[in-house]
């Protein structure tokens, strides 16, 4: 009776010793994976699992027998029932590949497809470390409204959209299947897709029109200048092309960029690259931490008007962009490195394919209106505060450096916002707008058109160009 009393007691304690080290073992996994920030949630969270893991262990091996000691027995028996339970699904799940993603109440790539294709990431990979759109590819829709919903807008500013058709080629980029041969190249991000405009209003297709060249659109969105010297090396070849337009767009590409180079760093020293695929989540417990952090993060409808824009005698409600252009002043070392380098690698590129090389630099909506808005006191002091930095100059002198010609699409979109036109998209999306496209599309037809680059900066209000 005694010896199995003992051992009962023995049960008791290990049980409840064993439960203990599981409750610590998932905090330290979670600062150990996971690494969140010291004084965040998710790091005093884990932190209190590593301790709570271990009085609770401590408890069930140093109290004396008692209704406390049988409750962390009963306790703990039950939490390792538990503990096995997800252990079998989780090993049964891999084993098996069973996708649990399918159970959540909207699958991630479903809800990914749900958004026009100039939104999504690109996740079709190239040589090295690059990505481009699937293609061929149709979306049919109100793109702008598509994403105001999505995203929960209440504004209603897209209600009355038109509904488009918007086709890729079988390369993944925006130009007609049947095109096989071209003069020229314009090479850039979503400001060079524009995703959500009808192809005739598309800056390439106006410069194609005003020069009588025919132009390749080879934009796609979320890409960088390292990402566009790979475009033109692999899309840009064609027995009558003479030019390429790279089109740097102020708001990103500099970030877009610096991660290409670190990511092409990766996989020069250690042939690691990322891959983008949605595949099957075969974790269990990913699975379900992924609903918890999904129900604790689920949005809520909001307005993302934020600012009024001052358009002849009313004030049009607006959103103005909050992720500023980085200030050379305080550019940091691998901004500039990634900055240099992508600039470098269109100029060779472009050489080696005997292509004359031109630049056109499209800015955020915040330099093109300063002075123009009035904000609305919720956004951050450092946007209503902003003031046009030197970033331009530097891009040119780089430009210059390398040999390409460069020339900035401001002037022409400023005349038009001192006119009272507001030439970007009204609300959420910060994009231009047809008439917007339409004033970098002129641009980028002067760049073509041009035969020789003045190396003077002009102050027409139609282009600035520099020339090396």
């Amino acid at each position: 009776m005694g010896t199995a009393l003992a051992k009962l007691k023995l049960h008791q304690r290990l049980s409840g010793s064993a439960a203990g080290m599981i409750i610590a073992a998932t905090g330290a996994i979670l600062l150990w994976r996971v690494a969140p920030p010291p004084g965040t949630l998710s790091h005093k969270l884990a932190l209190v699992l590593c301790e709570a893991g271990a009085m609770w262990g401590l408890s069930a091996l140093l109290l004396p027998s008692g209704r406390l000691a049988r409750a962390i027995y009963w306790v703990s028996v039950n939490m390792l029932i538990l503990a096995g339970m997800v252990g079998f699904v989780e090993v049964a799940g891999r084993a098996g590949k069973i996708d649990f993603a399918r159970f959540r109440t909207q699958h991630a790539e479903e809800s990914r497809n749900d958004y026009p294709l100039w939104t999504r990431e690109p996740e079709v990979p190239l040589p090295e470390a690059f990505f481009r759109h699937p293609g061929p590819f149709s979306w049919t829709g109100q793109p702008l409204r598509t994403l105001e919903v999505l995203r929960l807008g209440t504004d209603n500013a897209y209600v009355n959209e038109q509904p488009i058709s918007i086709d890729y080629d079988a390369d993944g980029f925006r130009n007609p299947a049947d095109l096989k041969d071209w003069d020229a190249v314009v090479v850039g991000d979503s400001y060079t897709e524009l995703g959500y405009l009808p192809d005739a209003q598309m800056s390439s297709f106006i410069a194609a029109q005003r020069t009588s060249l025919r132009v390749r659109n080879l934009g796609v969105c979320d890409t960088g200048l390292l990402t566009y010297s790979r475009y033109l090396e692999h899309f840009g070849h064609a027995p009558s092309v003479k030019q390429v337009v790279f089109v740097m767009f102020e708001g990103n590409d500099i970030q877009d960029t610096e991660l290409e180079h670190a990511a092409l760093t990766r996989f020069q020293l250690y042939a690691e690259r990322d891959y983008r695929e949605l595949g099957a989540q075969t974790s269990f417990i990913k699975a379900m931490a992924t609903v918890v952090k999904d129900a604790r993060n689920k949005p809520k409808p909001q307005s993302y008007q934020n600012a009024w824009f001052r358009a002849k005698d009313e004030l049009l409600p607006i959103t103005i962009s909050t992720e500023l252009p980085i200030n050379p002043k305080t550019m940091t070392g691998p901004q500039l490195m990634a900055l240099k380098a992508g600039i470098s690698a269109c100029a060779h590129r472009a050489k080696e394919m005997n292509l004359r090389a031109s630049l056109v630099y499209v800015p955020v909506n915040n330099r093109v209106y300063h002075g123009m808005l009035r904000f609305a006191d919720s956004l951050p002091s450092e946007v209503r505060e902003w003031t046009p930095h030197d970033l331009p100059r530097l891009v040119s002198e780089l430009c210059a450096a390398d040999g390409i010609a460069f020339a900035d699409a401001t002037p022409t979109l400023r005349a038009a916002a001192e006119q009272g036109r507001y030439v970007h998209n009204r609300i959420l999306d910060c994009h231009v707008n047809a008439e917007g496209a339409k004033h970098i599309g002129e641009v980028i037809a002067d760049v073509l058109s041009s035969t020789v680059m003045r190396a003077d900066v002009a102050t027409s209000p139609a282009q600035n160009m520099a020339s090396p």
